[in-house]
């Protein structure tokens, strides 16, 4: 990817989560909380460490993180979501949290200064995913943890036809990558797995579109749906889609399942 291609998609991923930021808070946010436990189980950072949380949105697990942690450093390249994870940090009292903006792929961090990093759902809004994760590589120390979650597409699945629908629904988005991928690429960066943990979680059409700042009179929105009603004959994408009854009297909605896995990984 060119460098003016990578800031065309530096400015959709800040485009996207402006817009969306408001309904991201209120709707996806709450769902997050057993998500953000998980990641610092996997991460196990001691209260005498520094923490990185890159890509961390509004700050679900940069706060997850300053629990246990001396320090937590969160990177994000949205002042949006920035913004509210300053407020979010400031009514909680956790002073312990500093929050950048900066590009993932040029961490703001020296060599071998990281006890533990984190991301969250970063790799697939990324323009270089693989550099991106070398920048944790270089900043972790030896000895020191990596604990991440993305969607993965399933065993068996058509991974464009998952990516089409995906894009549809939000142009910030890259690529999906099945496990083995995912696996590979970290890897590949210089750590080395210790476990993953692969979820199959539950959607519901609408509120996976408002999440992204979408409502009903929105092309996206109507193009999205007819992509997913589409996937319904052979379902080559991978999110088993199907019809259920719509609430209070509403027509039918779509629910699906997005795969995501966590892995756990270590520099040696």
């Amino acid at each position: 990817m060119s460098v003016g291609d990578e800031r065309e998609q530096h400015q959709r991923v800040r485009e996207r989560f402006t817009r969306s930021a408001d309904a991201f808070l209120r709707l996806a946010v709450p769902h997050r909380a057993g998500e953000a436990e998980t990641i610092a189980r996997l991460a196990a950072p001691l209260p005498g460490e520094i923490a990185l949380d890159l890509a961390c949105g509004p700050g679900t697990f940069t706060l997850a993180l300053a629990r246990q942690a001396r320090l937590v450093v969160g990177v994000d390249l949205t002042p949006a979501f920035l913004e509210r994870a300053r407020q979010v940090a400031a009514d909680q009292g956790a002073a312990n949290v500093v929050l950048v903006c900066a590009d993932a792929a040029a961490l703001p961090c020296s060599d071998d200064s990281i006890d533990v990093a984190v991301s969250g759902y970063s790799l697939h809004h990324m323009a270089r995913p693989f550099d991106a994760l070398g920048e944790l590589a270089r900043v972790v120390r030896p000895g020191g943890r990596l604990a991440l979650v993305d969607l993965i597409v399933p065993d068996g699945a058509d991974a464009e036809a998952n990516d089409r629908i995906e894009r549809c629904r939000d142009s910030s988005h890259t690529h999906t990558l099945f496990l083995d991928q995912l696996r590979r690429m970290v890897e590949d960066a210089g750590f080395r797995i210790r476990s993953t943990e692969s979820i199959e979680r539950p959607r519901r059409f609408a509120d996976w579109l408002r999440i992204s700042g979408w409502e009903p009179t929105d092309p996206a929105w109507r193009q999205t749906r007819r992509l997913m009603e589409a996937a319904m004959d052979g379902d080559a994408s991978g999110f088993r889609p199907r019809l259920v009854p719509g609430v209070g009297g509403a027509g039918p909605e779509i629910e699906f399942t997005q795969s995501c896995s966590f892995l756990a990984a270590w520099k040696p």
